[in-house]
């Protein structure tokens, strides 16, 4: 079944402007099929379609159903800009695997000055949210400099951040040793001229610990996805 997220469900539920494009024109649906809508409070709300109007196409609530693709923890992404298409990328596969939230991230070294395309990464977002069955949105917020990185971090449990110039401990060890009773982790990942040695030491006098990912050198687009997907299976969240 289709999904599309919306603010809210009622018992008789109408879907307006793209969500009725798409479903209407794109999809060519008809009456009786059966399409989901989330409203992002971790539900999937099973509906029927009744009609389909010029502007408009009317559904019927059939049945709520708890959502099983949500992770139960939460993992925000702070993502360095990268150039081309490569932002675009990582958004959606981070997406795929269970985000919670993404920031772009404006570190020393960033070789991409055209800005971000907010507006774009959040669509990119909301259709990796509906193609992998997500009951919620993924929020793209707007790029942030390294400098405001430090008034956020105080509210998770955990800050994965991968160094290059780290030696000890293994990306593997950190997170085996420390993601017991996390809810909220942080994943700090540099652009491809990496971070600078004042960034690091930032985060360090943030109580954070640099970790190794070996001795092979990730392209930045990788890094973010390897890091991410790590994250996700040492908590258990690949079930």
């Amino acid at each position: 079944m289709r999904r599309f997220f919306v603010d809210s469900v009622s018992t008789a539920p109408i879907l307006r402007d793209d969500a009725h494009k798409h479903l209407s024109v794109v999809l060519r649906a008809k009456p009786g099929e059966k399409v989901i809508l989330c409203p992002g409070d971790g539900k999937d709300y099973v509906c029927r379609i009744e009609e389909i109007r010029r502007t408009e196409t009317v559904l019927s609530l059939l049945r709520v159903l708890e959502s099983k693709t949500e992770p139960t923890v939460s993992v925000t992404l702070f993502s360095s800009v990268m150039k081309g298409d490569k932002n675009d990328w990582v958004v959606q596969k981070a997406v795929e695997l269970g985000v919670h939230e993404i920031y772009p991230l404006h570190t020393r070294y960033v070789q991409n000055h055209n800005g971000v395309k907010t507006e774009r990464l959040n669509r990119i977002s909301l259709e990796a949210s509906q193609q992998c069955g997500r009951s919620m949105r993924v929020t793209v917020h707007d790029a942030i400099t390294f400098a405001e990185i430090k008034e956020i971090l105080s509210s998770f449990d955990l800050v994965v951040f991968p160094y290059e110039k780290a030696e000890k401990p293994t990306l593997q060890t950190f997170l085996r040793e420390n993601s017991r009773e996390v809810h909220r982790v942080a994943i700090i990942v540099g652009s491809e001229g990496g971070f600078s040695e004042e960034e690091a030491e930032l985060l360090v006098s943030c109580g954070v610990t640099p970790v190794t990912l070996g001795k092979r050198i990730l392209r930045a687009e990788t890094a973010n996805i390897a890091v991410l997907s790590a994250v996700m299976y040492e908590m258990e969240q690949w079930q």
